[in-house]
């Protein structure tokens, strides 16, 4: 029996029996359609979170205050005060040709008019800027005689300027923070949702106008450093961190991280998802692949006397094992490509819907690789051969005799 026919008869016996061979189809569909659907999905929230971190700016470090123990703090009491703005220019002393943005925050209400509006004002410098990658639309972000002048000035986002003034230009306008007056001198240019923030109501003011004018003393939430050279990343991040003890005291009581060091999470976490994901697919799969096998033997019992009319006319065991073993494969071959075809409507459906339902996840897409159809679409080959072998080998070992002679 020549292959040809074999795959022919193969397709007239599952559409002979259409119903019990879609219910068949179902867990190999069901498997296929989640491994590429689980994947496209996960790629495209690895793009997003990547994508948000690198428009937040590149060649970063963070440095932030460290919590100490009860113990550090006992040993190391009156040593160091923790992180200031002194720091910040010490080290843009030291190392000029990095980009220091020292940051305090401080959670104040705004009015201009009769509109208010509660947010988190940013004290920090006019490297903030370059360093987020984040302009001003209208008018001027801060400069450095802001900061050295300590000047009531501030710089909007977008939502906040339109909150408090509507579609009127915002510039040369006065706003109450807190109990002082500011004037506007910039608006920002929409920068929505990224990694959870709402950049578009982010206040900025002059660092020191920040410090000296509401908090009242020079202590930093956290400052971020610019390293315009990528390949000097991790031997910045050492001598700043060595140069910061040494200020402190000896007092290992700040934390530096390299943004490297997020994307690294970042891949981590993606890859537990596509595990898991993954596993739970492969499990679908698996379980699609014993429904062949139920069926297959089922279909062996049913036609066993015409196993054994095969054999009385000369088919040998092996064309009987193929003759089964292609029926199986066939049933997973249709069962992939539709469960390809599912997996890719699902993938864009449940992406979307993701982009939908997350803050700031517009951006969220699935992705589909060939790649992952390749593999989802392979490991149903398999599950087909594995879960028909058994069927396949028990019809082609029966006696014709015995088999001619099954009611």
């Amino acid at each position: 029996m020549i292959l040809g026919s074999i795959i022919l008869d193969a397709f007239k016996n599952l559409s002979a029996n259409a119903l019990r061979s879609a219910l068949t189809m179902l867990g190999v569909i069901i498997g296929v359609a989640s491994v590429i659907a689980m994947i496209a999905i996960v790629e495209g929230g690895q793009l997003w979170l990547v994508s948000s971190i690198e428009r937040l700016g590149t060649n970063l470090l963070f440095v932030w205050q460290k919590s100490l123990t009860v113990e550090e703090q006992r040993l190391f009491k009156g040593r160091s005060t923790g992180l200031h703005y002194d720091d910040a220019i010490a080290i843009q002393a030291k190392f000029p040709h990095l980009h220091v943005v020292p940051r305090v925050f401080l959670e104040q209400q705004l009015k201009a008019g009769d509109r208010h509006f509660s947010g988190e004002v940013t004290g920090t410098s006019p490297e903030f800027s370059m360093a987020r990658n984040f302009q001003a639309e209208q008018g001027r972000f801060l400069q450095q005689a802001d900061i050295a002048e300590w000047k009531r000035v501030v710089t909007l986002g977008k939502e906040v300027a339109e909150r408090l003034f509507g579609s009127e230009s915002a510039i040369g306008k006065e706003v109450n923070i807190g109990d002082q007056r500011f004037m506007v001198i910039g608006v920002m240019q929409p920068k929505g949702i990224i990694y959870g923030s709402n950049y578009d109501e982010m206040i900025f003011i002059p660092v020191t106008t920040a410090l000296r004018r509401f908090q009242g003393t020079d202590a930093l939430r956290s400052m971020i450093v610019h390293v315009p050279d990528r390949d000097r990343m991790d031997q910045t991040m050492e001598q700043l961190h060595a140069f910061l003890i040494q200020r402190h005291d000896g007092v290992d009581d700040v934390q530096v991280r390299n943004q490297g060091d997020f994307l690294d999470a970042v891949d981590r976490t993606i890859w537990t998802f596509r595990i898991v994901l993954g596993g739970i697919a492969v499990v679908a799969l698996v379980v699609g692949g014993i429904g062949i096998m139920n069926i297959m033997l089922v279909t062996v019992t049913e036609r066993t006397r015409e196993i054994g009319l095969r054999k009385a006319i000369g088919a040998r065991r092996q064309d009987i094992l193929l003759q089964f073993l292609i029926e199986s494969i066939t049933i997973s071959l249709v069962g992939g490509l539709i469960g390809v075809l599912m997996g890719i409507i699902a993938a864009y459906g449940f992406g979307d819907f993701v982009a939908q339902a997350m803050p700031g996840g517009g951006d969220w897409g699935a992705v589909i690789r060939p790649s992952a159809i390749v593999i989802a679409f392979s490991f149903a080959m398999i599950v087909g051969v594995f879960f028909g072998l058994y069927p396949a080998i028990k019809a082609s070992k029966l006696d014709p005799a015995e088999a001619l002679r099954y009611q």
